[in-house]
């Protein structure tokens, strides 16, 4: 269970890491409608002049930069929980928390968490 676990912690940490490099080419488009929103506006239909450009820049860089928190966070954190399953402790908080982060967004974190407390469940077993 405890390789399950480490795969499914490896594949989403690849997702999160694209979604990281997506969340960064947000704030980048931000920055650009924060920089040149006639560029922008002139360049785009929906926008209509400057102001729509300038709000919709603000929208991006604001909301990239939250989301560009949340996923180093939980990209830190699944590392850790990675880490934590042969360590040699019966550590059982990371695959909790894992399972947590998995319930709101990725199902590879929640199955590896699932992996996870399986395997930190048997190995406490086999010491006893």
């Amino acid at each position: 269970m405890s390789s399950a676990s480490k795969i499914m912690y490896t594949i989403g940490r690849i997702f999160n890491i694209i979604a990281i490099v997506v969340t960064i080419i947000i704030v980048i488009i931000g920055i650009v409608g924060l920089a040149a929103p006639d560029k922008l506006a002139g360049a785009s239909e929906d926008l209509a002049d400057a102001n729509a450009a300038r709000a919709y820049g603000i929208v991006c860089l604001i909301t990239g930069a939250i989301l560009l928190v949340v996923y180093s966070v939980v990209c830190a954190i699944a590392g850790y929980a990675r880490r934590a399953l042969n360590n040699g402790k019966k550590d059982k908080a990371p695959h909790i928390l894992m399972i947590i982060i998995g319930v709101f967004g990725d199902i590879f974190y929640l199955l590896g968490g699932i992996f996870g407390l399986v395997a930190e469940g048997q190995e406490g077993q086999q010491n006893e």
